[in-house]
């Protein structure tokens, strides 16, 4: 009994250095040293289930799209999602894969997981990014709207909304989200944060002459 003790505190102490890796975005080697942790015997479901959900995350980080959704899923086996975060990153990798329809029903998931009065900014934002893949602007820009109170400096919301705006045809209301979302970049300090979007926003406030304004 004491050996098989001693050895599932070290199975979990090997998940447990997993997941960490995948949370402060050490994401090549958090796959590796997660795997190496399901291959251990006697871990608990709940703890195998954070484990897979830990590299599924990773896999997504890593634009590894199948991976990571086989793993979200395998998690989900084990245990059923509940909280509506889970749900949320299971739609962003329904979404990576293409699954528009599917993305789009598990955010609907975590809109009723989530409860309370108001809806957050998290689920109105991947909602509307999944109409928006599915070429439902309109409903995509009711969705971006719809998380603004909730956290009206987020930056990429406008940005999201912007396209969606613009795959409508209001160039007008295109271009004050691409604005804002420029705006909420520099005066967050967080351009040098903004990733594959960066590029593409700066074509947008060249097309829309605010690149001048707002070099980013």
């Amino acid at each position: 009994m004491l050996a098989a003790g001693c050895g599932n505190d070290v199975a979990e102490a090997l998940c447990d250095g997993g997941t960490r890796l995948a949370r402060e975005g050490r994401h090549e080697e958090a796959v590796p040293a997660i795997a190496k942790c399901l291959g251990q015997t006697g871990l608990s479901d709940m703890t195998r289930a954070h484990a897979l959900q830990s590299r599924a995350w990773s896999h997504s980080n890593l634009s590894q799209h199948a991976l990571a959704l086989a793993d979200q899923e395998a998690a989900f086996k084990l245990r059923p999602a509940k909280d509506h975060r889970e749900f949320i990153n299971y739609a962003v990798y329904l979404r990576q894969a293409g699954r528009h329809d599917q993305s789009l029903y598990a955010v609907l998931s975590a809109e009723r997981a989530e409860g309370g009065s108001r809806p957050s900014m998290m689920t109105q934002y991947h909602k509307g990014w999944a109409l928006s893949g599915l070429g439902r602007y309109k409903e995509a820009v009711e969705a971006f709207t719809e998380g603004i109170p909730a956290q009206p400096d987020y930056a990429y919301v406008y940005w999201r909304r912007g396209l969606a705006h613009e795959a409508l045809g209001n160039k007008e209301l295109a271009a004050r989200d691409f604005e804002r979302c420029a705006q909420l970049l520099i005066d967050k300090r967080e351009v040098a944060a903004a990733g594959e979007v960066l590029p593409a926003l700066r074509e947008k406030l060249a097309q829309y002459g605010l690149d001048k304004r707002l070099p980013i």
